[in-house]
């Protein structure tokens, strides 16, 4: 099938092309916003660039930046026969929801709940590692039960900088060491290391709340960077967001 799948971020916007046996993935920085015919240009001009087939039988949104989803639904019409889907708690996911207010769920942990529990058909959490670093868990009845959220490595990166008076922020590239022996190493074994730990001491507290053995799943845009570092065993799942959404589109395209 050809489908357009498309996670809106905060940081980056990630619109997957679903071909008859490949999946091709374009990113565009989310800011600044632009122009509903820009974007539907740099949809078109990949495309063309990409030799990807025209005929696309529908698309599908995931977004948690609310004023960017309007302008990209716009761009996305007309591209496909049907209306584009916006993902909400409410579709068919496959999932039930047992935490008290799932409309404040990200759609964006929606998808990745989807598609991790697909892939195990049993307890696993996902480290979806962007400009926050969340876990998101399910159950082994496809039930999604909680998670975390803390700041992801660019965001504590970043925030360093504007909040003291003499850090600046560093490249994002990981550490030698954890014993920094300067203040660009010591930052990068801040952000890499601490985020490592703070995972894992998260998942085994997780473990132990629930009294389930957790699978795990590392995605996000700095997925690889922390997958490194992480001691206990998951997979690395670059796309799974957007592979998430291609299951809720099939779920719910009758709909």
């Amino acid at each position: 099938m050809n489908l357009i799948a498309v996670d809106i971020g905060n940081s980056s916007i990630n619109i997957g092309y679903f071909t008859e046996s490949e999946l091709i993935v374009q990113k565009i920085e989310t800011l600044p916003l632009r122009a509903h015919s820009e974007y539907r240009e740099l949809i078109e001009s990949f495309r063309r660039e990409k030799n990807i087939d025209k005929k696309t039988e529908g698309c599908i949104i995931s977004s948690v930046v609310p004023g960017n989803t309007e302008v990209l639904t716009r761009a996305l019409k007309g591209l496909t026969s049907v209306e584009p889907l916006l993902v909400s708690c409410r579709m068919k996911t496959g999932l039930a929801f047992r935490i008290p207010k799932p409309d404040e769920l990200g759609t964006d942990r929606i998808a990745d709940a989807v598609a991790a529990y697909e892939l195990y058909k049993g307890p696993v959490a996902v480290v979806d590692c962007g400009t926050a670093t969340t876990i998101s868990v399910v159950g082994k009845d496809a039930d999604y039960i909680g998670g975390s959220i803390m700041p992801g490595i660019g965001l504590m990166n970043s925030s360093l900088a504007k909040g003291t008076a003499k850090l600046s922020e560093v490249m994002l590239s990981p550490p030698e060491s954890a014993l920094g022996i300067d203040t660009e190493g010591c930052i990068q074994s801040g952000l890499f290391l601490g985020t490592a730990g703070a995972t894992e001491r998260l998942l085994s507290e997780m473990e132990k709340e629930t009294n389930f053995a957790l699978k795990v799943v590392v995605s996000g845009g700095y997925g690889s960077m922390i997958s490194r570092f992480l001691r206990r065993s998951h997979i690395l799942k670059p796309h799974l967001t957007i592979e998430g959404l291609k299951i809720i589109y099939l779920r719910n395209r009758d709909a």
